[in-house]
């Protein structure tokens, strides 16, 4: 039966080929999962996302085509990336990206995921189902309408929830997604935990990261720790702490709540970072391998492919970029991130 997805065959090497020492960067850190933003463009303007004041830089169209994403992805993967999670702005204002999922999943046996906004989710989740996605991450910031509102400018409470329903019932793996700003939804954190109460979710808690534009203040950066207080405090139970899993789980600490079938769970990632753990790199919607998301240049991989780069020259391009990736970001220093893009160009 001919697939519903057709991706063009091309010579590629074998799937999942595992190299002795895998990818490495300079510390001997194993990067065995890969974030790829497939678009810049979103239909939310989330207020720890997006610039608050001046003009928003305009997100360009993706500078990728489905066979490129693909392609790069699959250098990747024969260097020893075992997941990749699909990312922007917002990944499914890409009508093409079943296909995409399709063209990936075989090359990491399944394990792709997705981050979105879980607005046009409803409609597509099924069918990302069968192109091949394992689960999404919806970034759902707040339990009530107004709030809702006020954090994503837009009113959509609504369809999000719906998006969620229809992950669930096409099979898809799904956990939530909350960045926390004091002052503007931590008294969402409680109703957003009591999720997890009545329903099998992961309900994750972040902490919101500063980089220039998205208005980053120290009076507004909730630590983890007063989350998971929060939390307890507003169930009136206390939390047990799972063990830790494999990184390409993610950093999140889990946390399970006695009789209920749901979970929460924080990502620390300025109270408590994981640099020294890190196996992650991002590749950016126009093709620039980031090895840090706050520190080295960005390496170009797109025009080295449409230059007719050979598979061998672009894993060179990438292991010699992974050499210099840092041993954390600068903010363990107390140093003000350099990020020049948004978070939604990099891909989070």
């Amino acid at each position: 039966m001919e697939s519903a997805f057709p991706i063009p065959s091309q010579s590629q090497p074998p799937r999942m080929l595992r190299l002795k020492d895998g990818l490495k960067d300079g510390l001997g850190r194993a990067i065995t999962y890969l974030r790829v933003s497939v678009t810049e463009q979103c239909n939310l303007a989330c207020v720890y996302c997006k610039p608050r004041t001046g003009a928003m830089e305009r997100a360009e169209p993706p500078a990728m085509s489905r066979d490129e994403v693909v392609r790069l992805v699959r250098v990747f993967t024969s260097l020893g990336i075992r997941k990749v999670r699909l990312t922007g702005g917002e990944p499914l204002m890409r009508r093409d990206l079943e296909t995409i999922v399709a063209g990936i999943s075989p090359e990491v046996e399944g394990r792709v995921h997705l981050t979105t906004n879980g607005l046009q989710l409803a409609r597509r989740a099924r069918g990302l189902r069968e192109a091949g996605l394992l689960g999404v991450n919806v970034s759902l910031d707040a339990a009530e309408r107004s709030s809702f509102e006020r954090l994503t400018r837009k009113d959509g409470l609504a369809r999000v929830l719906a998006g969620l329903e229809a992950a669930r019932d096409a099979g898809l793996k799904t956990k939530l997604n909350a960045v926390v700003l004091r002052g503007w939804n931590e008294d969402q954190i409680v109703p957003l935990a009591r999720l997890a109460l009545t329903e099998a979710v992961q309900v994750r808690f972040i902490e919101f990261m500063p980089y220039q534009g998205n208005g980053w203040g120290r009076e507004q950066f909730m630590p983890a720790a007063e989350i998971l207080g929060t939390i307890q405090a507003g169930l009136g139970t206390e939390l047990e702490e799972e063990p830790a899993v494999g990184l390409e789980e993610g950093p999140a600490r889990i946390f399970r709540i006695p009789g209920a079938p749901g979970k929460v769970g924080v990502i620390s990632t300025l109270s408590a970072d994981f640099c020294d753990r890190c196996n992650r790199v991002r590749l950016t919607s126009r093709g620039q391998l980031k090895a840090c998301l706050f520190g080295n240049q960005p390496v170009d991989l797109l025009e080295p492919l449409r230059n007719h780069a050979s598979h061998e020259e672009l894993a060179h391009l990438i292991r010699q970029a992974l050499v210099e990736k840092l041993d954390c970001h600068p903010m363990r220093q107390g140093q003000f991130p350099q990020l020049d893009k948004g978070m939604w160009q990099v891909g989070g």
